[in-house]
C-alpha cells in the first residue's frame, strides 16, 4: 500500500519514514505543500500523512486541494497544536483523522495498521457491492446521493463532501428514521481507527452546514437518525 508523508521537519520525517517502512508500506516523502501535491498526483497514494504547519502551502490548504482532487484518499493530519480549533479546521478541510505531536510511535504504528486494514476491507466490500447498493443514485425526493461521483444533490445544487462525511451521510440516509448509536456509527465508518469522542459531532455539524439541511437529527443519549420530513 502506498503512503505519502509530508512534513518540513527533517528529523520527524526521517523518523516516521523509517517506522512506516517497517510496516511494509511503500513510502514517499515531501517537505512542503507544493512538492507534496505534485507527488500526490503522480504517486496516487491510498494514505496521506500531513503536518499542519508547513511553508508555501500549509497542511490545511493542502488537505483541501487533495480532497478536491480525490475524495477517497485517507488523510491523517499531524500537529503540535492539538486544540479544538486546529482539529475542527483540519476536519473542515477534509481530513479523516488527527494525531497530536509529540508522536507516540507505538500507538501511531497501531493506528496506521488499523487504517490500512480498514482500507483493505473497504476495497473488498466495494468489490463485493456490500457497502454501497447496486443502484448508482439514491433518490430521496429533494436529496439525491450519487454513489459513483460521491456527490449529494440538494434540490438543484450539487455538493461534494469529504469521504468520511459522505459515508456517514449515506449510512444514515439509506435507513431513514432508524436510530444509529454512536458506537454503531464509529464501527461502520471508522472501524478500528482510533478517533476522539467529538469526531462524529464535528462531522455531523460540517454536513449540516455544507448541505444547508437539517435532516440528521440527534437522539439524546443514543446517537443520530436521518429524517426525510424536514
Amino acid at each position: 500500500m502506498k503512503l505519502l508523508l509530508v512534513d518540513d521537519d527533517e528529523d520527524i520525517r526521517t523518523f516516521l519514514e523509517f517506522n512506516l517502512q517497517k510496516l511494509k508500506l511503500n513510502v514517499q516523502t515531501a517537505i512542503d505543500g507544493q512538492e507534496a501535491f505534485d507527488k500526490f498526483k503522480s504517486f496516487q497514494p491510498e494514505i496521506v500523512i500531513l503536518d499542519v504547519m508547513m511553508p508555501e502551502i500549509d497542511g490545511i490548504e493542502l488537505c483541501k486541494k487533495i480532497r478536491h482532487y480525490n475524495t477517497q484518499t485517507y488523510i491523517l493530519m499531524l500537529s503540535a497544536s492539538s486544540d479544538d480549533y486546529t482539529k475542527i479546521k483540519a476536519y473542515e478541510a477534509g481530513c479523516d483523522d488527527f494525531v497530536g505531536k509529540p508522536i507516540k510511535i507505538q500507538l501511531f504504528s497501531k493506528k496506521i495498521n488499523a487504517i490500512r486494514s480498514r482500507i483493505k476491507r473497504q476495497e473488498k466490500s466495494s468489490s463485493d457491492n456490500s457497502f454501497i447498493a447496486d443502484e448508482n443514485v439514491i433518490d430521496l425526493s429533494d436529496i439525491k446521493i450519487d454513489l459513483e461521483k460521491y456527490t449529494i444533490q440538494v434540490k438543484d445544487k450539487e455538493h461534494e463532501l469529504p469521504k468520511k462525511q459522505f459515508e456517514l451521510f449515506l449510512l444514515l440516509a439509506r435507513r431513514p428514521n432508524k436510530v444509529f448509536s454512536r458506537e454503531k456509527i464509529y464501527n461502520k465508518i471508522w472501524g478500528d481507527t482510533i478517533v476522539s469522542d467529538r469526531t462524529i459531532d464535528v462531522h455531523i455539524t460540517r454536513i449540516r452546514n455544507k448541505l444547508k439541511i437539517d435532516c440528521i437529527k440527534s437522539v439524546k443519549g443514543v446517537g443520530y437518525k436521518f429524517v426525510l420530513d424536514t
